[in-house]
């Protein structure tokens, strides 16, 4: 690449040269034979000349390196592409192999879930009924609570309401010592009945 580069270069200069040199007797041919004129033109193409000599010595090699590396760096992304895309087609491949060996595994696969379903729907069952088992023990120690409070407070009325009856009617058929006798009774009754002892 480098001597094609160097080649378009040097046919561009003899152009050039080659030009200066057909327009000079052209420019004689005019009248107007002056020497600065010429030099000036001379001068334009010798700096023009230097130019391209340092593009094609300095610059050249420089953009000849950074083509190369791009050159190579694509070549190189190029092959990791088809690495790449030979990958995916073994994949491909495979899974295609898989889907088509795939049916008895899927069947397999199927009845596992099914069996899984199958227990998990019995654990909730279980669990279910043990929930249920438990609230309705729950229910039935509250309901036995309330009715041991039903009744003992039905007791408690009971024995007011026969206080209170006897203590109306009984005043005049009762003697002292009855009455002492019933306060300490009703005291015994009520003693028993806070340390439990009477229903």
């Amino acid at each position: 690449m480098n001597n094609l580069f160097r080649k378009i270069i040097q046919a561009g200069f003899f152009s050039v040269l080659f030009f200066v040199f057909m327009i000079e007797p052209a420019i004689a041919e005019d009248g107007t034979r002056e020497w600065r004129p010429i030099y000036d033109l001379v001068m334009r193409w010798i700096n023009f000349g230097i130019l391209v000599f340092f593009l094609v010595k300095v610059v050249g090699p420089i953009l000849y390196n950074f083509l190369s590396n791009q050159q190579s760096e694509i070549q190189g992304k190029i092959l990791r592409i088809q690495q790449d895309k030979e990958e995916i087609l073994t994949k491909v491949r495979d899974a295609k192999d898989s889907l088509e060996n795939s049916g008895p595994r899927l069947e397999e696969i199927k009845r596992r879930i099914v069996e899984q379903g199958e227990r998990r729907k019995q654990e909730i069952i279980d669990e279910a009924n043990e929930h249920t088992r438990l609230m309705l023990g729950h229910a039935r120690q509250r309901i036995d609570n309330q009715i041991l409070q039903t009744r003992k407070k039905l007791m408690d009325d009971l024995l007011d309401m026969a206080m209170e009856k006897a203590l109306t009617q009984l005043p005049g058929e009762i003697t002292e010592e009855d009455n002492h006798r019933l306060i300490q009774k009703y005291l015994s009754a009520a003693s028993a009945k806070e340390i439990g002892i009477g229903v």
